[in-house]
């Protein structure tokens, strides 16, 4: 494994009150001669003149997340783009994302510099949106990809399909297409299964439908999720890619959701059982 040279630290906003634990992160990088990216603010605040500002992760080999699960996905996005692996740093409330807890902050750095680490590919998945036949929006999303309404307003009806063969249409406020990562998140509080993050596969959910028997289902990572709304009317609706970006939808758009090309790259630095770690996340959050 090389040497890595670069690093980029990435801090949630207001997730490191006195930037306490990214000054621990980046003097030990410094110590090893290891250049260090960062943003404007976060450079003035620890008044560190020996690291680099702009851009942050674009000229670093490995990307540091200091925050929750809402910060990690922003740098793993990022990070996903440009083909960097990302290690988390939770100093969120459960923490699903970032495995390393701040008091093992010394020891995850030391494994990283001595190349101790594992990358754990997960699957992404690659959302557009086609309006009158042509792509009007494309993005990316590590947990899910959630149609619903943009405002406050009538139920939403929905049609999916599944390599256009229709699967179903039902009311509600709409629905989670999720990847095995973000099994956890949204999905498990709309009533969907807990899966293992390195598997390969799709799990659609509706959201509060107004049909009994409506539940989440799973297709293969190499089947095409297409969502359209039905309605003849103007309905507000939008969708959300990892509650981060967001495009607004019409009737007659077509949705569609299938598994990415690419995988983002976690970093471990400890040999976890997902199911230990799933009971003291779960636990820790009630």
């Amino acid at each position: 494994m090389d040497r890595l040279k670069r690093f980029a630290v990435v801090v949630g906003e207001n997730k490191d009150i006195g930037f306490e634990h990214t000054r621990v992160i980046v003097e030990k990088l410094l110590h090893h001669e290891i250049e260090v990216f960062l943003s404007p603010e976060v450079q003035e605040s620890l008044g560190l003149g020996t690291v680099k500002s702009e851009p942050i992760c674009e000229g670093a080999d490995f990307v540091i997340c200091v925050g929750g699960d809402g910060t990690f996905l922003k740098a793993a996005r990022k990070a996903f783009t440009l083909d960097k692996p990302v290690l988390g740093i939770n100093r969120g409330t459960v923490g699903f994302l970032a495995e390393v807890e701040t008091s093992e902050i010394d020891q995850a750095i030391t494994r990283v510099l001595a190349g101790k680490y594992t990358i754990e590919p997960r699957m992404v998945l690659h959302a557009e949106v086609i309006r009158d036949g042509k792509r009007v929006y494309q993005g990316y999303a590590i947990n899910d990809a959630v149609v619903t309404r943009a405002t406050i307003s009538r139920v939403l009806r929905l049609r999916i399909n599944v390599d256009g063969k229709f699967v179903d249409s039902f009311g509600g406020d709409g629905v989670i297409i999720s990847s095995p990562t973000g099994s956890t998140g949204y999905t498990l509080a709309a009533g969907g299964p807990i899966v293992q993050p390195d598997m390969r596969l799709i799990l659609v959910s509706p959201i509060c439908p107004h049909i009994l028997y409506s539940r989440t289902f799973v297709v293969s990572d190499s089947k095409n999720v297409s969502v359209s709304i039905v309605s003849d009317e103007n309905v507000d609706a939008m969708i959300t890619l990892d509650g981060q970006e967001g495009f607004p939808i019409r009737p007659n758009d077509l949705v569609n959701i299938r598994a990415a090309e690419n995988s983002v790259s976690f970093v471990s630095v400890k040999d976890l059982n997902f199911y230990d770690v799933l009971r003291a996340k779960i636990r820790s959050g009630n």
